[in-house]
């Protein structure tokens, strides 16, 4: 059986702070972002690789979804794997923009061990960011 995950949704208060967040400081690409602050499109996202996507839903959303999409309290951290070469940029750009990290730590992740550490995006999201150390 071939099963992904897709994408993660978050409700956020602010979608343009939190894609400026996801794509300068933890270097994923946006997608839709354009259209969203063009009124085109229901809100932006940013993308993790070619199978999975992170979408920032806005407070509008909230409403016209409802009980479909809120489960307050529900989410833990969401966990996004760096290969060896991405790592040292991606902890410069974290110090750049003084980001308070937690960590390293040694955990298991879906492919093993790796060293992890934990930030909290602008929204209060905790992001367990990985790597595996051989890749």
């Amino acid at each position: 059986m071939k099963v992904e995950i897709d994408h993660l949704t978050l409700n956020v208060e602010s979608p343009d702070t939190c894609v400026k967040f996801y794509s300068e400081v933890l270097g994923l690409t946006p997608e839709n972002y354009d259209a969203w602050k063009e009124g085109n499109a229901k809100f932006p996202s940013v993308r993790v690789n070619s199978h999975n996507i992170i979408h920032f839903f806005p407070p509008n959303m909230w409403e016209e979804l409802g009980d479909l999409i809120c489960a307050p309290g529900k989410a833990n951290h969401v966990c996004l794997a760096y290969g060896e070469k991405e790592w040292n940029p991606l902890l410069k750009r974290l110090a750049d923009h003084d980001v308070q990290i937690k960590g390293p730590f040694i955990l298991s992740g879906a492919r093993g061990t790796g060293t992890s550490i934990f930030v909290v995006d602008p929204e209060g999201f905790t992001i367990e960011l990985k790597t595996y150390d051989k890749e």
